[in-house]
């Protein structure tokens, strides 16, 4: 596919802006703000690609210190096919850069047809971290068709891979669709553009905290988004075993 036919509501994982950003905390730190702030500036970080960050030189994106992962946009929705994923994909495994990929979700389709694209383009063999469901919109369907869709494409993936899916997602987005008992088997990646680490209701865990969209990483023109572990996790929790 070509990006001439990308859907009109584009990659949320690469936007500007997102319903979860918000404007940098101007309070005097506190203590335990100070000892997150330096849980993530310490953290292993990785990276998001989709075709939103062009042609990468990965070999330069290699010598960076920073970047321990890398996740690439492969899918969306029923037929849409990231048209860098293979050569992000192959380069990053050509370099030895642990590398998975991402299946943007779309509500309004069916979830047997989001699955069978994952499965013409994703290669589960190869893959070296989980595979991921982005999931940020509702397009407008109901919340229980979103919900009854998501759950249905996940055991797909689940059946698939034998692991389930990590699921990445807005922390207000979090709170209003995955509180719930059903979600809490899931690996969660939380996407919040401030300056302390958010918290989810409850303090539900999750394990990496996509924290910017304007880092800078060496063979990269412009902006990507940026993530970090948190609570402990390291890359083996996201690690994906082949069967």
């Amino acid at each position: 596919m070509q990006d001439l036919i990308l859907p009109a509501e584009p990659d949320p994982i690469n936007q500007r802006s997102r319903p979860d950003q918000s404007a940098p905390t101007i309070e005097p730190p506190t203590m335990a703000a100070s000892r997150l702030q330096r849980q993530y500036e310490q953290g292993l970080k990785g990276i998001d690609v989709s075709h939103y960050q062009g042609r990468v030189n990965w070999n330069e994106v290699a010598n960076d210190r920073r970047v321990t992962f890398v996740i690439l946009k492969a899918t969306e929705g029923n037929n849409f096919v990231d048209n860098t994923y293979q050569y992000n994909f192959n380069e990053c495994k050509r370099l030895g850069i642990p590398v998975g990929s991402y299946h943007f979700y779309r509500a309004n389709v069916d979830a047997e047809a989001q699955f069978q694209n994952m499965m013409r383009n994703i290669n589960p063999q190869r893959q070296d971290i989980l595979p991921v469901i982005d999931v940020e919109l509702t397009n407008g369907v109901s919340p229980a068709l979103f919900i009854n869709r998501l759950e249905i494409l996940c055991d797909l993936v689940t059946k698939a891979y034998g692991q389930r899916p990590i699921i990445y997602t807005g922390r207000n987005f979090y709170s209003k669709y995955f509180n719930n008992p059903h979600w809490r088997q899931f690996k969660f990646w939380i996407a919040a553009y401030t300056s302390i680490q958010p918290e989810l209701p409850e303090y539900r865990e999750y394990i990496m905290w996509q924290y910017t969209d304007k880092s800078r990483v060496n063979g990269i023109r412009g902006d990507v988004d940026m993530s970090v572990f948190v609570l402990g996790h390291t890359l083996e929790d996201i690690e994906y075993h082949s069967r």
